[in-house]
């Protein structure tokens, strides 16, 4: 399936290749370069073309593995937890005739989970799940589907429940770019999932993010067409882009591309802050279905659909900026509003601790120094989940002109900051010093001085009053080798005295 292949075998000898088609269509999704069968390229890339599989079978050409069914208890699943742990223990391991920037196993993309025999309702403590967490820990992104059990699902499936993964949901995209009439598809499972008891809640806001998986043009490894024999043998090496697929099978690999685009940009990403990210940058869709506890969670859509680009350049940002692995993810800032009033341009936001308090929010411009907000100052008194409100007041008179980028951070009471997020300002500010300008009565008393300035010269100068004849000057620089004598600056009145 789609964490595809492997075996219990592990001296090469087994044949991992997939008989079943599911994870050649998924990892289609993921990492198609987009080549044809017949050598021509295609435009049906994956979400990471240039990533390298490492593929291990959990399942028969029948899709479940040996001696598995739908009417036994989880428990006796065995194949899905081998490969998992497979993964766990070989995950640094130096792949045979692989460049050393391929070693290891970064990333599971699991499109596959149990349903039928829990009506869609683990708590996050079933084996699956556990072992799922267990490669989080381990260093492991994981991206789970949430399964296609629809809107009325009571809850979720074992292995999409997993308190640390990142549970996908299905988005169905009306087969066209725009995401504006990107819908939740009808059969993606809703959240939350079913309470654990354990007092965190946010370990139920499942999914986390969704992605499209409706119509999904695959990479087709079916021997026939149609029904997608591959039983009585046969040949698929002349398959190419040709089938069409739905489900949250198909929306977690591209999550899983994204993630392997992220860690191409930052390859010391942790799977904590991979996910944080995705949440962080994802597109809001839906009002919030658990505002206690996050403004933005949905029970359809997550913390939003996923926004490839916005993730890769926060993972970018946090490389560049040297804040890999010093971050707080629990600690949480937003921005909520923006507005200009007669040159000023405030931005309002949220903050709050998921699991401490947050003891400042501050900004900074175009990589500036960084300033306080505006907050309440008992914010650090406040528990985990309490949220406060902060603002921002700038004067676009006094920004250079152009787009001026404001970043915004929480920070928590150990001093540790939170991701940052960020706007864009329109300055005004040509760069020039202001000219003054002079009222009605400021002209009057100008002028006055100015009538007194003269008074008291014609007093110095005249004595009694008469006539005055004005002074002539005449300014000599001082002479250097081979210069000429230059002209004054006020010349001589005709016929008077050079030296008077």
């Amino acid at each position: 399936t789609c964490i595809a292949a492997g075996g219990r075998v592990e001296d090469g000898s087994y044949d991992p290749d997939d008989g079943n088609q599911h994870g050649t269509a998924c990892m289609g999704m993921a990492a198609a370069t987009g080549i044809d069968a017949n050598g021509e390229q295609t435009d049906f890339y994956g979400a990471a073309p240039d990533a390298a599989l490492v593929d291990v079978r959990i399942g028969t050409d029948a899709g479940a593995g040996p001696f598995e069914n739908y009417l036994i208890p989880q428990e006796f699943y065995e194949s899905a937890m081998n490969g998992l742990e497979w993964i766990i223990e070989h995950k640094d391991d130096a792949w045979s005739g692989a460049d050393e920037s391929e070693y290891g196993i970064d990333i599971i993309s699991l499109s596959w989970g149990i349903t039928s025999h829990e009506q869609g309702g683990s708590d996050g403590s079933d084996m699956h799940s556990r072992i799922l967490d267990e490669a989080m820990i381990a260093g492991v992104v994981v991206s789970v589907a949430a399964g296609n059990d629809g809107p009325d699902n009571e809850g979720l499936s074992g292995m999409g429940s997993s308190d640390l993964s990142v549970t996908v949901g299905a988005t169905d995209d009306q087969n066209t770019i725009d995401r504006e009439d990107d819908t939740i598809a009808g059969y993606s499972s809703r959240g939350p999932r079913r309470d654990n008891g354990d007092g965190n809640p946010l370990n139920e806001l499942k999914p986390e993010v969704t992605a499209p998986g409706s119509n999904i043009i695959q990479a087709e490894g079916c021997v026939s067409s149609g029904g997608c024999n591959n039983f009585i043998g046969g040949d698929a090496s002349t398959n190419g882009y040709t089938g069409r697929g739905s489900g949250t099978s198909y929306a977690t690999p591209s999550v899983s591309g994204i993630m392997a685009m992220m860690l191409e940009a930052n390859p010391d990403l942790s799977p904590a802050e991979v996910k944080e990210i995705l949440k962080l940058t994802a597109e809001r869709r839906g009002g919030a279905s658990a505002p206690d506890v996050d403004p933005f969670w949905n029970r359809d859509f997550g913390f939003g659909m996923v926004d490839a680009h916005a993730a890769v350049s926060m993972s970018f940002d946090l490389k560049y900026q040297g804040l890999t692995g010093e971050v707080d993810v629990t600690t949480q800032v937003h921005i909520m509003d923006s507005n200009i009033s007669d040159g000023i341009t405030t931005l309002t936001g949220l903050a709050w601790g998921q699991v401490s308090a947050v003891s400042a929010v501050e900004y900074r411009i175009d990589g500036g120094e960084w300033v306080s907000a505006t907050f309440d100052e008992d914010a650090e008194t406040l528990g985990p989940f309490a949220r406060f409100n902060w603002s921002v007041a700038l004067d676009t008179s006094k920004l250079m002109e152009g787009n001026r980028t404001v970043e915004i951070r929480a920070v928590n009471t150990e001093g540790v900051q939170s991701l940052m997020v960020a706007t864009s300002v329109a300055g005004t500010w040509d760069g020039q010093a202001p000219k003054e300008e002079y009222g009605v009565q400021e002209l009057i008393m100008a002028g006055l001085a100015i009538a007194l300035l003269v008074l008291a010269l014609i007093i110095l100068l005249g004595g009694d009053g008469d006539e005055y004849e004005s002074k002539n000057a005449t300014y000599v620089p001082p002479l250097t080798p081979g210069q000429d004598v230059v002209d004054a600056i006020i010349e001589p009145k005709e016929g008077g005295d050079e030296n008077s």
